[in-house]
C-alpha cells in the first residue's frame, strides 16, 4: 500500500481543482468540480472565479440559458447543482432512480399529493411551449400550490431526478425548462472514476457523503472500478483511501497562496473527513446550523478564516473573519485575490474589512 504525506495529497487535489494553476475557461473549472452546488446562486460564479484565470463577468447567465453549456438541476444530496451536460447525464443518470425513490417516499408520507405521476405529466405539458417561472407554472397547474416546501423544489424535484426538467436563468429570472426525455444509464463505476479524478484519494465514506449513496451503491461503484483503483494510506489520517494511478504523479510540493472559496464550495463538500482542508477546531465555524456552509479563505491549502461579500453597485466589501492573525504577506495576497474576484464578478472596486474572530 502506498503511503503519502497529507500535505502532498492536499496539494494534488488543489492542483486538479485549478486552485494552484487556474484553468483557462469556466467550463474547465466546472468539469473539474463535477457538480457546483447552486442553492445559493452566487456560489457558481464565485466557485469558478477562484479557479479560472480571467473569467468573463456574466458567463454563467449565458451558460444557464435553455440549451446552454451547463445544466442546473437537483442532483447530489437532493440539492441544486450546476453540471456540464455530460456530467449531468452521468450524475443524475446514476443517482436519479435512488433520489426519485426517496422523493416519492417523502411526498407520500406528507400526503400532499394524491398522484405524483399524474401531476408530473401536467407539469411537462405546461412547460411544452416555453420555460416558466414558478408563479407561471403554478398558475397553469394550480395543484402545485398545495404542496408544502415548494421553495425547496418539491413541486418539480421529482422530474429533475428523472432528467425531464432543469432550471434556467438566475435570481428573479429563474425558470423551469423541459429537457428532452433520455434513457438513464446508471454507471456507478464511472461516477466513482469522475469523483476520484477530481477529489481522490478518498475513502468509501467520503464517496458516500458526496453522492448520498447507501452502502450497496457504494460497494457497486468500487466493485465496478476495483481493477483500476489503488489503495493509499495518507499519513496523519486513519482509514484506507483509494485513488486513480494517473493522479499519483501529482504528489509533489509547491506553494498554493490565498484563494477565496465560495459558500458551499465543492472542495469543502467533497469529503466527509474535513480535516484535509479545515482544521478540526474550526469546523463549526464553516459548517453552521441550518445547513449553512460558509465561504472559506484558503491560505496555503488550509482554511484560515471565513468571508462574506456585500456588493453595492460597482464596489464589493469583503468581510473576513480570520481563524488566526494574518501576516503582512498573507494580507497582500488576500488583497490581490479579492481584486481578481471583484473583476470576475463584474465590479470595479473593493474594500476588505476584518472582524473579530480568533485573530
Amino acid at each position: 500500500m502506498l503511503s503519502v504525506p497529507l500535505s502532498q495529497v492536499r496539494l494534488s487535489i488543489l492542483r486538479r481543482q485549478g486552485l494552484i494553476e487556474p484553468f483557462e475557461g469556466p467550463l474547465d473549472a466546472v468539469r473539474a468540480m463535477v457538480a457546483v452546488q447552486t442553492q445559493y446562486a452566487a456560489s457558481l460564479p464565485t466557485s469558478v472565479a477562484s479557479r479560472v484565470k480571467k473569467p468573463r463577468p456574466g458567463w454563467d447567465e449565458v451558460a444557464l440559458e435553455p440549451g446552454g453549456s451547463l445544466i442546473k438541476s437537483w442532483s447530489l444530496r437532493h440539492t441544486l447543482h450546476a453540471h456540464t451536460c455530460d456530467d449531468h447525464a452521468l450524475v443524475v443518470g446514476t443517482l436519479g432512480q435512488h433520489l426519485y425513490a426517496n422523493y416519492l417516499h417523502f411526498m407520500q408520507n406528507r400526503k400532499s399529493v394524491d398522484n405524483v405521476g399524474e401531476l408530473e405529466d401536467k407539469v411537462l405539458v405546461a412547460l411544452q411551449d416555453r420555460p416558466l417561472t414558478r408563479r407561471e407554472l403554478h398558475d397553469r397547474v394550480p395543484e402545485l400550490k398545495a404542496i408544502d416546501g415548494v421553495g425547496w423544489g418539491l413541486d418539480v424535484m421529482g422530474l429533475a431526478f428523472q432528467r425531464r426538467i432543469c432550471v434556467v436563468g438566475r435570481g428573479s429570472q429563474q425558470k423551469f425548462c423541459n429537457l428532452a426525455e433520455q434513457q438513464a444509464v446508471p454507471s456507478y463505476g464511472e461516477l466513482l472514476r469522475r469523483y476520484l479524478a477530481s477529489y481522490g484519494p478518498a475513502t468509501k465514506a467520503d464517496f458516500a457523503y458526496w453522492t448520498g449513496f447507501k452502502g450497496p451503491q457504494v460497494q457497486s461503484a468500487f466493485s465496478e472500478l476495483s481493477s483500476e483503483v489503488v489503495s493509499i494510506q495518507v499519513e496523519g489520517l486513519s482509514g484506507v483511501r483509494f485513488g486513480l494511478p494517473e493522479t499519483l504523479h501529482e504528489f509533489e510540493s509547491g506553494l498554493i497562496g490565498v484563494r477565496l472559496l465560495a459558500k458551499f464550495d465543492p472542495l469543502v463538500l467533497a469529503h466527509k473527513e474535513k480535516s484535509i482542508f479545515i482544521p478540526t477546531e474550526h469546523k463549526t465555524k464553516v459548517f453552521r446550523i441550518a445547513g449553512q456552509v460558509e465561504a472559506v479563505v484558503l491560505v496555503e491549502g488550509i482554511a484560515a478564516g471565513t468571508w462574506r461579500m456585500d456588493r453595492k453597485r460597482d464596489r464589493v466589501l469583503y468581510t473576513i473573519e480570520p481563524f488566526r492573525r494574518f501576516g503582512t504577506r498573507e494580507e497582500s495576497r488576500l488583497s490581490k485575490e479579492a481584486e481578481r474576484m471583484t473583476k470576475a464578478l463584474g465590479s470595479k472596486e473593493f474594500d476588505i474589512r476584518f472582524v473579530s474572530g480568533e485573530a
